[in-house]
């Protein structure tokens, strides 16, 4: 009997403790499977050999070792890939990186404002539906399937800038990438080489047209004119008027170009703007005369001073009332008002001419612009005069605007900084 009580007792006490070891086991076995799932999850919880008992202690270790490098190895890549981020970002290109499944994988900021979407409207869409231009997807889809770089100007349509778009294949480890596409935005550089071509054309033409009048007066001459006294002062005359002329186009292309490249530092000094106008309106005496136009100068203060390159500024309001005479009308007005507004000066001139048609106003700072072209001309005007003016002024941090009605007259309004 105590035989079998022993041996109960004992089979009773093994099947308790061996519960209790499966009870043990089944609770850590639950923390194992329980912090795996959240490594894998990318979540590391705080667990350490401490937690763990028996045979799981050695594999929580390991587990817990292989987290730690997990950890880190993403922490790096994670940095690595928000430098890539900001790196994009910060870049003026706009830039995408399409994968080999056509979609979007990465859009930077810049390339989004041009498209007019946000980043997060771009990412993860095919790239098809994203540009809705048939030569950039049809440059894209090439250099994907045939994993080449492919280079072209193009306008990307609803915008008027032109970009150099390049896409060149992404491999990593021989294995294809995708494609990375970069648009350099182009459209000043454009613009740039529009206007020098412009301006060459132009400057041909007006130096060919008193040069062709000058070389033809010239051959006249040299075939008997210089024996007939009648025509012969007169025709010397035109030659002396015409290469006037062409030295008074030199002079300006010359000041136009110092004045547009910045390179001369102005060199300012306290200047009386009153005083100014009432010499510039002086030195035209002999052409205001001649056209019995009246002059009203009043500038308040007194002494209207403000700090300024006295030599360019001259220049400038000297442009501005010779074309207040040129194109005003006999027995017309021109008026010249000045005051200080706050840290500025404005500087008004006004006219009672023939005034602007509203569709040119935009375009007379321009170069070689004429309104009337056959009228310029015969004034001796270049058509560079209105674009030295509007330099100088900006030099100056100041801005200039044009105010017009054809038949009532014009009136140019220069705001300068008065330091």
């Amino acid at each position: 009997m105590n035989l079998t009580f022993l041996l109960l007792l004992f089979l009773l006490i093994a099947f308790a403790f061996t519960f209790l070891i499966l009870l043990n086991f089944r609770k850590n076995l639950k923390k194992v499977t329980r912090y795996t799932r959240e490594i894998s999850e990318g979540r590391f919880p705080a667990l350490t050999t401490h937690d763990m008992s028996g045979p799981f202690h050695e594999l929580v270790k390991n587990i817990d070792e292989t987290a730690s490098r997990l950890k880190d190895e993403l922490r790096s890549a994670t940095e690595e890939k928000n430098r890539i981020l900001s790196i994009l970002e910060s870049m003026a290109e706009g830039v995408a990186v399409i994968g080999p499944d056509e979609k979007l994988l990465v859009v930077n900021s810049v390339l989004g404002g041009v498209l007019g979407l946000k980043k997060e409207e771009l990412t993860s869409r095919y790239f098809w539906e994203i540009f809705r231009d048939s030569e950039i997807n049809q440059m894209i889809e090439k250099s994907l399937r045939e994993r080449v770089m492919l280079k072209m100007e193009h306008s990307i349509l609803l915008s008027e800038k032109v970009f150099d778009i390049q896409t060149s294949p992404v491999f990593g480890n021989k294995e294809f990438l995708g494609v990375i596409a970069v648009f350099h935005d182009v459209t000043k550089l454009k613009e740039l080489e529009n206007v020098r071509s412009e301006f060459v054309a132009n400057v041909s033409h007006e130096l060919k047209t008193p040069l062709t009048s000058i070389m033809g007066f010239v051959e006249t001459l040299k075939e008997g004119a210089l024996e007939d006294p009648e025509n012969r002062l007169k025709f010397l005359q035109i030659i002396e008027e015409h290469s006037k002329k062409l030295h008074h186009l030199i002079e300006e292309l010359l000041l136009l170009s110092k004045v547009e490249s910045g390179k001369q530092a102005l060199k300012k000094e306290a200047v009386d703007l009153a005083e100014m106008f009432h010499g510039v309106l002086e030195s035209f005496g002999p052409s205001l005369k001649a056209k019995k136009i009246r002059t009203d100068c009043d500038c308040t203060p007194k002494f209207f001073v403000i700090n300024a390159d006295a030599k360019y500024l001259e220049q400038a309001f000297s442009n501005i009332v010779d074309n207040a005479i040129k194109y005003n009308n006999p027995d017309g007005r021109i008026f010249v008002r000045g005051s200080y507004e706050g840290d500025t000066a404005k500087i008004e001139i006004s006219d009672t001419g023939i005034g602007i048609p509203e569709a040119d106003i935009s375009r007379i700072f321009e170069r070689f612009y004429r309104v009337d072209k056959s009228r310029s001309r015969e004034s001796g005007g270049t058509g560079l005069g209105l674009s030295i003016v509007k330099h100088i002024i900006e030099r100056h941090n100041g801005t200039i605007h044009v105010q017009s009605q054809l038949q009532k007259g014009t009136t140019f309004i220069v705001i300068l900084p008065r330091e």
